[in-house]
């Protein structure tokens, strides 16, 4: 028996190492292994978590960003004159995710450090006077709540708060999010769970260098796994945007980005992974493919985008100066495909 095929007979039954979850990266270049290490993860998803789906959605901007620069990466908030979406637009967009059947969703917004979060803090209350008393709410607004803020947020049904890292590689968080602190979100990340609240952070594909980045994805898996709240991963996939100090890096392939999540699995054996920005309907390999956990994003909301606008059968609508995007039907299709079905 091959080391690659030790690893993966390992990882059915314990969590791999460090040192064995970089051979893996480093070894499932190839189609034949990288199917290998899906087929793997799938089976420890199914052992971990089952087979049972919901659905879940998510709002963006709702708060304006104002880290300075800005993430070299992120196409958000570089146009003059943007606004976040109104508390109006905000319900608007709570009560077209009700009227789909979700019953959970997450509220995104930009950053301003060293706030107390009593903005995200209004949106919320805003949402549970306006009779939306059923939903369950994450909250994805940069590391700048303090904990009474955290507990407030607790009260009014919140379960879940993101403390979202996209690389902690120090070097590579300072060139690409130079207006960020790697430190305070290490510090958020413990405040949710001295509030009570679960943990959800985020990785991107893609970000690193092509020398260091698959120490990097494993430092990432190793060091969120120590947070003992920790609930949620998201895998987004690096995008050049038009217009962003990085439009001229690749585009992180779905290959790739599968295959992160695929040994995120191996490790963070029982935790929600799900995929999040750069993945498209169309992409192979699928997130589901590679071992994502049991919370399908179907339903998008957001500020309708200058840099691009989404086609119509790939689920984009606008109206009001927002854009909806509705994959519920495509990824219907793809869950029963697989035989799994989708739950409210």
């Amino acid at each position: 028996m091959s080391r690659f095929e030790e690893i993966l007979e390992k990882s059915r039954k314990e969590i791999i190492e460090p040192e064995e979850a970089l051979y893996l990266f480093q070894i499932t270049g190839d189609e034949e292994k990288a199917e290998e290490l899906w087929k793997t993860a799938r089976f420890v998803r199914e052992q971990s978590r089952g087979n049972i789906f919901r659905w879940s959605a998510g709002i963006a901007r709702v708060l304006r960003c104002n880290l300075r620069p800005l993430c070299l990466y992120c196409p958000y908030w570089r146009e003059n004159g943007l606004k976040p979406l109104s508390i109006d637009e905000i319900l608007k967009g709570v009560a077209y995710i009700q009227q789909h059947g979700i019953r959970e969703f997450h509220l995104s917004g930009g950053t301003t450090l060293g706030s107390e979060g009593h903005d995200v803090l209004h949106i919320v209350q805003a949402i549970r006077e306006a009779g939306f008393d059923d939903l369950a709410i994450q909250v994805n607004c940069g590391a700048a709540m303090s904990l009474e803020t955290l507990k407030e947020l607790k009260r009014l049904g919140v379960f879940q708060v993101s403390s979202v890292f996209e690389t902690v590689n120090p070097s590579v968080f300072r060139r690409t999010k130079p207006g960020d602190d790697l430190e305070a979100k290490r510090q958020f990340a413990q405040r949710i769970g001295e509030a009570g609240l679960e943990l959800h952070t985020g990785i991107m594909a893609g970000l690193s260098p092509e020398e260091s980045k698959y120490r990097d994805y494993v430092d990432f898996i190793f060091q969120v796994r120590q947070y003992k709240h920790l609930r949620r991963v998201y895998v987004t996939k690096f995008t050049p945007f038009r217009g962003i100090p990085m439009e001229g890096y690749p585009a992180c392939s779905a290959w790739e980005a599968a295959r992160l999540i695929a040994v995120i699995r191996l490790v963070l054996r029982d935790i929600d992974i799900s995929s999040a920005a750069g993945w498209s309907p169309h992409d192979y390999p699928t997130p589901q493919m590679a071992g994502t956990g049991n919370t399908v994003g179907g339903i998008h909301i957001n500020r309708t985008p200058g840099w691009k606008k989404g086609a119509p059968e790939d689920g984009f609508q606008y109206q009001d100066d927002m854009e909806f995007r509705n994959t519920m039907e495509a990824l219907t299709k793809q869950y029963q495909e697989m035989g799994f079905t989708i739950l409210p």
